[in-house]
Formats: C-alpha cells, structure tokens, sequence
C-alpha cells in the first residue's frame, strides 16, 4: 500500500465516523486530490503506516478512530491497535462477560433498555462509565436492534448522538459470529432469569 491510498482510506473513515458518509457504500472514496496530500506535513506519518500495516491499514484506522472518534492523528498510535487486535481475539468472551456483569444489576432483561424519564438506560449508563465495551454495545445493537428505541426515548439528550454515531459507524467494520453470540445470550439469560 502507498502513502497516498493510506491517506485517501484516512480520509474516507474520518467521514464515516464523523458525518453521514458511508464508507462501505461508497468504497472509501472522497474528493481529495494527491496535490492536497502533498502540500500535508504529515505525509510521512501515512507512508510509515502504510508501508508497516500494509493490509491490515484499514484495521489499524478503525482500532483508533473507535478510541478517538474525532481522528486526531496524534491520537493515533500502535498501542490502540494492539488492544483492539488482543480484544477481538476473545470477542464472544467478553461480550457474555459484560452481559453477565450488566445482568447483575437488573431483575428483568429487558431493565437493560428501559428508558425512565431524565435518566440515561442501564445500558447507555455503563458504558459510559466504561464498564462495558463498544464491542458490546455493537454485537447488542445487531442481535436486538435497540439503537431506535433509544432515538425515540432520548431526543432531547446531549450525550446520546455522538454515541449513537459511534455504535452505528463502528457496527459497519466489527466483524462476529452472530450466531455465537445470539445462543450465548440466550444460554445466559435463561441461567439468570
């Protein structure tokens, strides 16, 4: 992979994660010229990316724009990279773990999504106390779908876009056995309920 395709696949995910652009739908692809790539000074920053992640550069971009959403390059690091490789190793795993732990303060599922007047879910609550992980809020939102009900219970919330965005956008590049995770679940709540 080239500096320049390095930048352009940049470019496409900083939209992804930070508007409505669609990366998947549109192949990664944006308006910049390689002109524009060469007036960067941080051109170097993308041909050492390239040159050292090769096919896995689209990984390495994803594992950090899940931690800094925004995309600032000097977020971006090997370390962001590395955890997110060793997390996905063990997805299913930590995915029933932070069920279990979420399950240990409800009485009933569906406690997890019930949405009470000027109070965020159980849900939305722990995982912005970084109890439980995107992954999780991810996998969720593809076996239940809850992310609309939450549109519709939280309009009028400052803190629920962004996150919305985040779990949305990311759902696009997570990749996880559904199957496993749906049968894991149900195994789960038929144990604790």
């Amino acid at each position: 992979m080239e500096a320049w395709e390095a930048y352009q696949m940049y470019l496409g995910l900083k939209l992804h994660f930070t508007t409505d652009y669609d990366y998947n739908r549109y192949g990664g692809r944006t308006s910049a010229t390689k002109a524009s790539f060469l007036k960067r000074k941080d051109r170097n920053f993308f041909a050492r990316v390239a040159r050292k992640y090769d096919e896995s550069t689209q990984d390495y971009f994803v594992s950090n724009f899940v931690q800094s959403p925004k995309g600032w390059l000097g977020d971006f690091n090997e370390t962001n990279y590395n955890n997110w490789k060793k997390y996905k190793q063990s997805l299913t795993y930590n995915f029933i773990t932070d069920m279990s732990f979420l399950f240990g303060q409800i009485s009933h599922f569906d406690d997890i999504f019930s949405l009470q007047t000027g109070q965020h879910p159980v849900l939305l609550k722990n995982f912005l106390a970084k109890r439980i992980s995107l992954e999780t809020m991810v996998i969720l939102q593809g076996l239940l779908n809850y992310v609309k009900r939450f549109d519709e219970g939280m309009k009028d919330d400052l803190v629920w876009p962004d996150n919305r965005r985040l779990i949305v956008k990311y759902g696009a590049f997570l990749s996880y056995d559904k199957e496993k995770c749906k049968t894991k679940l149900l195994q789960l709540v038929k144990e604790t309920f």
